[in-house]
């Protein structure tokens, strides 16, 4: 198995069972979406890395990588404005001091590492093979 599938595996799984945690906790502390924020949590934030992780294992590993990077970087950037920019139930610093309060507030931050790195590792080894290549042609 290669390093991009293994990586790229791990991160898939792991973002997806924190966000299940984090779902459980939105859901007992009642924190609601708008339904365009749902629709994007749904299918960007879920369902695309699961689709660019089983791309990622075909011979259309190129594509998974581009749907990888792009689906982490968008859920980055929706977790870090929705949980530490804007001001509004879902911000961390709304959450009450309780187990669950503490749970949401761990996963928001455990998210977002994860998608930075997730961002990070699928754009490295979509340049991968640029460079590979590069090295190569050198003389």
């Amino acid at each position: 198995m290669s390093r991009t599938v293994t990586y790229t595996t791990g991160i898939v799984l792991l973002h997806f069972l924190v966000n299940i945690v984090h779902g459980s906790a939105h859901r007992e502390l009642r924190i609601g979406l708008t339904p365009i924020a749902s629709a994007f949590v749904i299918l960007v934030v879920l369902l695309f890395p699961l689709i660019a992780m089983i791309l990622i294992w075909t011979a259309k590993k190129q594509l998974g990588l581009i749907l990888f990077s792009a689906s982490m970087f968008a859920s980055f950037v929706f977790g870090l404005y929705h949980h530490f920019l804007a001001t509004s139930p879902d911000h961390i610093h709304s959450q009450p001091d309780t187990p669950w309060g503490f749970t949401f507030v761990l996963t928001s931050y455990a998210l977002l590492i994860i998608e930075a790195i997730g961002s990070y590792v699928g754009v490295h080894f979509l340049r991968l093979p640029k460079q590979k290549s590069r090295a190569k042609a050198a003389p």
